[in-house]
């Protein structure tokens, strides 16, 4: 069986991981010269956001049999609105290194690999390869595929701005913001690397591109963060959120962000990505249905994405209330520390809710 997967990203890296133990070594086709983002990143996994409750860590080598050394746990994070502030605390999930760095998800993934050759510097076409190929894996990142094959479905667009910050931070401690003024109804994150060093972005949902450059000075100086020394800031192209009809066309498959495995409120998609991946190899080797298997993934991440349909309209008075409402007494505890899977039991009501008010 010849199997390719275009793009070495986590997505990517777990197919090939898999499809090496199930008795099949895939080519991979990677356009740049290495694995991972060319800037360095973290990105947080929170337990709540689980398909399966629990610890995300310990869920991902038992269902998909990779274990992957995080930077650090997630001890706290702190939610801010203009008029609100709640910090939930507990053992909450965790933060990974994404990047060029050599304990990134992406690098810990390759050195999984024992046989599969990773073509470096080539950028692939799957209408080509599918010529080829047996199976072709679309594993790049973005929706282009999915629009090429018409099964794509939009949902928007989000400005991204900043980069890594000097300071003084407590790692495992982060910050989330929602200020309408500079995120529109998207959200702003501080979340640190380490002690000296910090992710601080924006990510705006409905703004001019050339605009988020103004909208991120005013969110560090509405923060008090403008004491922070930036030794790097990057506005990549806005980026398209939604989801696809179904996950396999033909020979075709779609994995991680490509098939819209990223939800759309805080943009949280590694663990899912790696899944996909995982799910993808199995049904291709095992002659499994694919769009049966990822279904539930997918439907998880649209009870997540409800709640950023829920925020279309809202204001900063809306973001007030919400997050008074999470700092509650009793309701924070349930949704964070008791296991109760209230992410797809809000979101699914949520999601009729949505459909009926059609959004």
């Amino acid at each position: 069986m010849k199997v390719a997967i275009i793009g070495a990203g986590p997505a990517g890296l777990a197919c090939a991981v898999e499809c090496e133990r199930l008795g099949i070594i895939p080519d991979v086709f990677e356009r740049d010269n290495t694995v991972g983002w060319i800037w360095p990143s973290v990105t947080v996994s929170l337990n709540i956001f689980d398909l399966d409750m629990g610890d995300q860590s310990n869920v991902t080598y038992k269902k998909f049999g990779i274990d992957l050394l995080p930077l650090t746990k997630t001890n706290s994070f702190t939610l801010k609105s203009p008029n609100s502030e709640i910090k939930v605390e507990g053992n909450l999930g965790y933060y990974y290194v994404r990047g060029k760095d050599p304990n990134s998800i992406e690098n810990q993934l390759l050195r999984k690999l024992e046989k599969t050759p990773i073509h470096y510097n080539s950028p692939a076409d799957y209408k080509e390869l599918a010529k080829k190929y047996d199976y072709v894996v679309v594993a790049t990142g973005i929706e282009t595929t999915a629009k090429e094959l018409g099964i794509w479905e939009q949902k928007g667009l989000v400005h991204m701005h900043g980069g890594m910050a000097l300071g003084k931070f407590s790692p495992g401690n982060s910050f989330l913001y929602f200020n309408t003024e500079y995120a529109g109804t998207g959200y702003a994150r501080l979340t640190p690397y380490n002690s000296t060093q910090a992710i601080v972005k924006i990510y705006n949902f409905n703004c001019e591109e050339s605009n988020i450059d103004s909208l991120f000075t005013d969110f560090l100086e509405k923060e008090k963060l403008t004491h922070l020394q930036f030794f790097y800031k990057i506005t990549p192209p806005m980026f398209s959120i939604g989801k696809v009809k179904k996950f396999q066309v033909d020979n075709v498959l779609l994995i991680g962000r490509a098939a819209g495995f990223t939800d759309r409120l805080v943009g949280v998609g590694a663990s899912f990505a790696i899944a996909s991946g995982v799910y993808a190899a199995r049904a291709i080797i095992k002659d499994k249905d694919y769009n049966s298997l990822v279904k539930p993934l997918q439907q998880h991440v649209e009870n997540i994405s409800a709640f950023r349909d829920a925020m279309a309209n809202i204001d900063n008075d809306g973001f007030d209330k919400v997050i008074s409402i999470l700092g509650t007494p009793g309701i924070k505890q349930v949704i964070y520390n008791t296991g109760i899977d209230f992410t797809d039991m809000a979101g699914a009501v949520l999601k009729n809710i949505n459909k009926l008010l059609g959004k």
